[in-house]
């Protein structure tokens, strides 16, 4: 059964428990639709074409917000596009932590880098994973098409470092980045990254479109990934979107294994209208399949297996299920 199911509004109070007794206490809201970046990879590409047009207002944060609050959520985090750009964005902030509600946001340094803009906001910010695809300038604008991007996240990355703030970072994994990955992960690391993601290429919006020219091989993932949690000693690593089998010695780092359930508010198309809908995931297996190879593996009620589209273009024979 997937994880990913579409339902109404709430309108009762009590807590969200999932088909296997799990608690929802994570929201994620869709701020914005825009965004200063083009990732090639960019999973929202199609989404913000779709409903660029379509504002989410402070109103509409709010009733989300309050109404998440009462069923218990404890935490939001705020993504887009670009969030931070939001014309009320520090308002909705602040009324977040008014109920309670820890904060953090998915960002590429927009506004964090600008000390005026940053000033306001960090301090109702419990959290930010900051996107940051490369070690070097070169590859990380190559792969955002936007030329000074690594200036402005690694600048805001290190804006918004101090005590108790917890500063993350997701990298995606592409063939055009795969082979300094390591390097990615350490300087992560350097800018005081407390936890990096890993993320697969995701066959979803731009990374759908661009699949064969973006998706590493299984082969390629095996014989680099378990090399780069050396990298960043002190930091935690996750790994999204790839087969504990892949990971060697370090599938316990599997984001299958840490990932928790939430509720996402976004735009979505209805019959003859648009919605500002939830959707709510009990389970890290969007878009991914088990195939032959998983079958055997003692590990399969663990992992979700591989993406889709990547078991539809090839061969998955470098899969190594645990037997």
């Amino acid at each position: 059964m997937s994880g990913l199911v579409a339902l109404g509004s709430p309108t009762k109070t009590q807590p969200w428990i999932g088909p296997e007794g799990q608690v929802m206490e994570r929201l994620e809201l869709h701020l914005t639709y825009t965004c200063p970046e083009r990732c090639v990879f960019c999973s929202e590409e199609d989404r913000m074409t779709r409903y660029g047009e379509f504002p989410v207002t402070f109103g509409r944060a709010a009733r989300v917000l309050r109404s998440h609050r009462e069923r218990g959520v404890l935490a939001v985090h705020f993504t887009g596009g670009e969030p931070s750009i939001h014309p009320r964005f520090v308002d909705i902030l602040r009324l977040a932590k008014k109920l309670g509600m820890r904060t953090s946001m998915g960002t590429i340094g927009t506004m964090l880098s600008r000390p005026e803009k940053a000033a306001p906001i960090l301090p109702l910010l419990d959290e930010a994973l900051f996107s940051l695809h490369g070690p070097d300038a070169q590859t990380h604008d190559a792969l955002t098409g936007r030329p000074g991007s690594f200036d402005t996240v690694t600048a805001a990355m290190r804006a918004s470092a101090r005590p108790g703030f917890g500063l993350f970072v997701n990298t995606v994994a592409t063939k055009g980045n795969l082979e300094v990955l390591g390097d990615t992960v350490a300087l992560a690391g350097e800018l005081g990254a407390t936890l990096i993601v890993v993320s697969n290429t995701t066959p979803e919006g731009g990374g759908l479109h661009h699949y064969p020219e973006l998706a590493p091989t299984l082969t390629d993932l095996a014989r680099v990934l378990p090399g780069v949690p050396a990298r960043a000693p002190e930091s935690v690593l996750r790994f999204f979107g790839v087969p504990m089998c892949l990971l060697g010695e370090h599938a316990m780092l599997s984001n299958d294994l840490h990932w928790d359930p939430r509720v996402t508010t976004e735009w979505a198309s209805a019959p003859g209208k648009v919605v500002f809908d939830d959707f709510y995931n009990w389970a890290p297996d969007r878009k991914r399949v088990h195939t032959a190879e998983c079958a055997p593996c003692s590990r399969r009620g663990l992992c979700t297996g591989v993406f889709d589209r990547y078991a539809e273009l090839w061969d998955t024979s470098a899969l190594r299920p645990l037997r």
